[in-house]
């Protein structure tokens, strides 16, 4: 055989032949460090947050109250629904609507207290009065127009100091507010004609 005709001879050194002699490619000081994967934030809770309503518009207010004969008596109740309060606040909890239920909790121990101790005829009711609102008649012996002054000044959801009257000693606690909307007398409805449903007056 010719020289020709023999297969060719690989080189000693093959040009993919790694460089073990080259050094690792050290990082400088000044490149970009690696990406780091970004911290999930914690979600938030929604806390409602508290909201004077300022209007001219008359207010009417769904109130319940305790009727006590001793100041002592309403200073311990009073301090009582407080404490409730502060320990419901300090309970933490992802619920949107804690805010709501823990005035729900308070309003019913509220309404048992009434059951419980309040000397009032309204206690079978848990010391429900119904809606107050100004300029009302006060008739039966519940409220007295210095009480229904307090109530008007009262923030929802807070008991304020025992309030003394001829009537006793009352803690109040204001559940509900809405714009007062004057209703028609029975002898003002009984004036005007009777509209029948599906025909123009």
């Amino acid at each position: 055989m010719s020289e020709e005709q023999q297969s060719p001879k690989e080189p000693e050194k093959t040009i993919y032949e790694r460089d073990k002699t080259a050094k690792e490619p050290v990082k400088s000081a000044d490149a970009p460090p690696s990406p780091v994967k970004p911290k999930i934030k914690p979600k938030k809770v929604f806390v409602a947050k508290k909201t004077t309503l300022k209007t001219d518009k008359p207010m009417e207010h769904r109130v319940r109250h305790i009727r006590l004969s001793s100041l002592d008596a309403a200073e311990v109740i009073r301090q009582t629904i407080l404490d409730l309060q502060k320990e419901l606040a300090d309970q933490p909890s992802e619920d949107p609507d804690k805010e709501f239920n823990d005035r729900e909790k308070v309003e019913k121990f509220f309404a048992k207290l009434a059951k419980k101790y309040s000397i009032c005829t309204t206690k079978i009711m848990g010391g429900d009065l119904g809606w107050i609102y100004p300029g009302m008649v006060v008739t039966d012996g519940l409220l007295t127009e210095d009480l229904i002054a307090v109530i008007m000044n009262t923030e929802k959801y807070t008991v304020p100091e025992p309030i003394k009257t001829k009537l006793g000693i009352h803690l109040i606690l204001v559940c509900e507010s809405q714009y007062f909307t004057p209703k028609e007398s029975e002898s003002e409805q009984q004036g005007k004609p009777q509209s029948i449903p599906g025909v123009p007056n």
